[in-house]
């Protein structure tokens, strides 16, 4: 009889280094598949180190496929933040790394999470047994709602998933860089926004207030990618501006057409 299959988990990084233990606007989105339960421990124990260094305008995540579903883990107000967290902080408490791995590997193991070990049931008596069963009631709760919250994400509209890319290099990428260089606008009255792409993929994204000035500025880095088989550029932002034609691009749904190089 073979043994049974050790689960893995695989975990796609947002502006973090492999390892967890650096952000940064230049780091791509990256996947690290078939982690251990073990490796996927010490990899959130890294992130929640690099979380309290974390700051405006950086947005890191980790996204873990699990074989009990997808779940998203944030880096927010210099913590990690477990998206699907809200059937149980509605009862107060932020969870902790060992506490969202148990969510993520559905099961409760016993050592990491200062549970005392397993004793042998006493006749007559319940309390701890009943403990248990309520806390394992829980833990299925938890994966079912997570999971259901996590498909209710994905529907959502573009910009909370990423979709399919393949990333260009060399002469592709250069070309992609060379057609969309220039300046896009969705018009020119307050609220309005303007794209300044450079031949290196620089982007400043601006926002108008009243006689065209400045409201907000953000700054950003892109790769060159494919998307649907149309050239695009991914954003450290993780987000993509999609090339409709020469002359046009959009972002978030909204329509931005070339002004000048």
């Amino acid at each position: 009889m073979s043994a049974p299959a050790v689960p893995v988990y695989d975990v796609t990084l947002s502006q973090l280094s492999l390892d967890a233990r650096k952000a940064g606007l230049d780091f791509p989105a990256s996947t690290r598949a078939g982690l251990t339960r073990k490796e996927l421990r010490a990899l959130l124990k890294a992130a929640a180190d690099t979380a309290t260094t974390v700051g405006y305008p950086l947005t890191p995540e980790l996204r873990v496929a699990a074989p009990t579903g997808n779940y998203v883990i944030q880096m927010k107000e210099s913590r990690l933040n477990f998206v699907s967290w809200a059937s149980l902080n509605s009862r107060g408490g932020i969870p902790t790394v060992d506490q969202m791995l148990e969510i993520i590997t559905g099961q409760v193991v016993e050592g990491d999470t200062g549970l005392p070990e397993t004793e042998a049931p006493v006749r007559g008596g319940n309390s701890k047994n009943g403990k248990r069963a309520a806390l394992a009631v829980l833990l299925v709760a938890v994966v079912i709602g997570v999971n259901a919250i996590t498909f209710l994400q994905a529907k959502k509209p573009p910009g909370n998933f990423l979709p399919r890319y393949t990333l260009l290099e060399g002469g592709p990428a250069e070309r992609v860089f060379a057609g969309v260089t220039g300046n896009y606008e969705t018009g020119g009255q307050p609220g309005d926004r303007r794209l300044q792409i450079a031949s290196n993929g620089a982007v400043q994204w601006l926002k108008f207030g009243a006689d065209r000035a400045v409201a907000e500025r953000r700054e950003f880095t892109t790769q060159a990618v494919e998307v649907a088989g149309a050239p695009a550029l991914l954003t450290s932002r993780q987000s993509v501006i999609k090339i409709k034609d020469p002359t046009t691009v959009t972002l978030f749904g909204d329509t931005y057409a070339r002004v000048g190089k």
